[in-house]
């Protein structure tokens, strides 16, 4: 679970992340809380759409006796007349306070209240931000971090909450009917609710929904190969050879010639010199319909590929040009951005197990929790390919690199490097299998999450009228930002069809006895 925000240099803002599944966490796209008065059909002011509101949220549903903590969630009537539906989402892995914009229109969230007249709420996820049932994060308090807690806060919500809104004490379900929207992992939760928890949310909306979990998550690079520029990719899979060979042959003297060249011969281990470069291709999650040249991803390609004004061919300029100008760009622009004051090990190394990354347990550490979920639940380890693929990451990184840094994470709770149990998620949730109706699934060409969700490559998942499932030229959950079906002709063809589809399905809708 990732962000893609207005800011260019989104990629490399999360600073001394040195782990390679935080560092690519699937999140959300951001978009700004508009600058306007809300106000209801009929003139009335409402709240601010900041306005911070509690819920009293089971702290263990499967022992109601534990009691209750605050989750907060954020909503918007501006549209809401009676009998619309409520439009419910989580942001997931984040602190959700960032993400209020998702109950306006600047969203497919909003688009659909504003259609359907309906409410729309944003609920944080348990562990992230500041709704959390107890004061840290240690291993013992996030044993209550699981996907069916998460689902089983949904519901809790959607059946019991009484909404700030007038009339919102008469919507639950069977009331109104209410509509569960995610992007990413809360795409995902949006098809594990509606498998898991059939009858409770009427429709659903999932934009590049990672439905099925996958340990050795390779495929999160092909879209990013596949779409970056021939020239770039050329240069990136000749210096991950040349590393690769030499790791192959036990050339340690070439290896560090190589980390060097980087400014990066400090560090102890190749793997986390592997992981480094990987960093620069992590910024594709950044990319949205409407960034251009100026976004970090493209000035690196820029960097290896723009020589006297000349740009390479699709075969790169070659291996020795392709060291020297990506080690150059390291040096005089990407470790200051990425790094800033830190030593080199400090910033990129994983083996100093006394480092604050690894040991702070304070709430709203986001990376930390997220990483629970990983080692425990879903894996997504973002590695090098299998022998015989193309490869712009090292195989150097395979999914034991960072299975050991669960081990460093969570000491008390794993003694050795866990394999998550994806078949067994997968199994419980159904994973590409899902077959639920009045579920839209939105996807992504150049979506690095891509081969996780159901447009994945090779899987054919049909298309049906129950089921729909789309496909834009855009990137990850690119969909549910209003803006980008302006910018994006085949992005808004999603949009429009989502919206038609909730339009269909809300009207058949009808209260239960």
């Amino acid at each position: 679970m990732w962000a893609l925000t207005s800011l260019l240099l989104v990629g490399v803002a999360r600073a001394a992340i040195p782990n390679a599944m935080l560092r690519g966490m699937p999140s959300l796209p951001k978009v700004p809380v508009p600058e306007r008065l809300i106000t209801s059909p009929n003139g009335t002011a409402l709240p601010n759409i900041t306005t911070v509101y509690h819920f009293d949220q089971l702290v263990d549903h499967d022992n109601p006796g534990l009691g209750t903590f605050k989750q907060r969630y954020w909503m918007n009537w501006e549209y809401y007349e009676p009998g619309g539906p409520i439009v419910f989402m989580t942001p997931g892995e984040v602190n959700a306070e960032d993400y209020v914009g998702y109950i306006t229109n600047d969203t497919i969230n909003g688009l659909i209240a504003q259609q359907q007249n309906g409410a729309a709420i944003i609920i944080e996820h348990r562990f992230f931000g500041f709704s959390n049932p107890y004061d840290n994060l240690k291993s013992q308090s996030l044993a209550l971090l699981t996907i069916q807690q998460a689902i089983d806060d949904l519901v809790y919500f959607a059946t019991t909450a009484d909404l700030p809104m007038p009339g919102g004490d008469a919507v639950k379900p069977g009331q109104a009917p209410w509509v569960l929207v995610g992007g990413s992992y809360p795409g995902a939760l949006t098809s594990y609710t509606m498998v898991n928890k059939p009858g409770i949310f009427w429709a659903g909306y999932g934009s590049s929904a990672t439905v099925q979990t996958i340990t050795d998550y390779y495929d999160y690079f092909t879209p990013i190969r596949e779409y970056m520029p021939q020239n770039c990719s050329s240069d990136v899979q000749a210096v991950i050879a040349y590393l690769d060979k030499m790791y192959a042959a036990n050339d340690t003297a070439g290896i560090q010639t190589l980390q060097e060249a980087f400014s990066l011969g400090s560090l102890d281990h190749v793997g986390d010199f592997a992981t480094a470069l990987q960093y620069n291709l992590w910024d594709w999650q950044s990319l949205d319909p409407d960034i251009g040249p100026g976004s970090m991803f493209y000035q690196f390609c820029d960097a290896l590929e723009v020589k006297d004004g000349v740009n390479a061919g699709p075969g790169g300029w070659g291996l020795d040009h392709a060291i020297n100008s990506w080690g150059n760009f390291w040096n005089t622009t990407y470790y200051n951005q990425t790094c800033q004051d830190q030593g080199v090990e400090a910033c990129l190394g994983t083996f100093v197990l006394t480092d604050p990354y690894w040991t702070d347990v304070t709430v709203n550490n986001s990376g930390r929790s997220w990483f629970w979920l990983v080692c425990n639940q879903v894996g997504f380890y973002q590695v090098g390919p299998p022998e015989g693929q193309p490869a712009i990451v090292s195989r150097i990184l395979q999914p034991s690199f960072v299975e050991r840094q669960c081990v460093n994470m969570f000491p008390e709770a794993f003694s050795s490097p866990p394999e998550p149990p994806t078949a067994e998620t997968n199994a419980m949730y159904a994973g590409w299998n899902v077959n639920v109706p009045r579920l839209f699934f939105a996807n992504g060409l150049r979506d690095p999450w891509r081969g996780g969700t159901v447009s994945a490559d090779g899987l054919n998942k049909p298309n049906t009228t129950s089921m729909p499932i789309y496909m834009s030229d855009g990137f990850h959950c690119s969909d549910l930002i209003t803006d980008n079906g302006i910018v994006d002709p085949t992005i808004a063809v999603v949009q429009e069809a989502g919206l038609r589809y909730m339009k269909e399905w809300l009207a058949e809708w009808k209260p239960s006895a």
